[in-house]
């Protein structure tokens, strides 16, 4: 959303894929990297979850 509570992208996640795929649909193309930006970032810190928590399971 945007300052004036517009939708500014709509982004999902498929389902039955082998890798993480997302799909990401742009109102506007001027907002297309923001937009694939906030992807990245939501993807990295699920990564970074994940390699943790793979971590201190092998550590115990």
């Amino acid at each position: 959303m945007d300052e004036s509570y517009d939708t500014v992208a709509i982004i999902r996640k498929e389902i039955f894929n082998f890798t993480d795929t997302y799909v990401i649909n742009v109102k506007d193309p001027e907002n297309a990297l923001d937009a694939l930006m906030f992807v990245f970032a939501i993807d990295a810190e699920k990564c970074t979850r994940n390699k943790r928590q793979n971590f201190l399971a092998l550590s115990s």
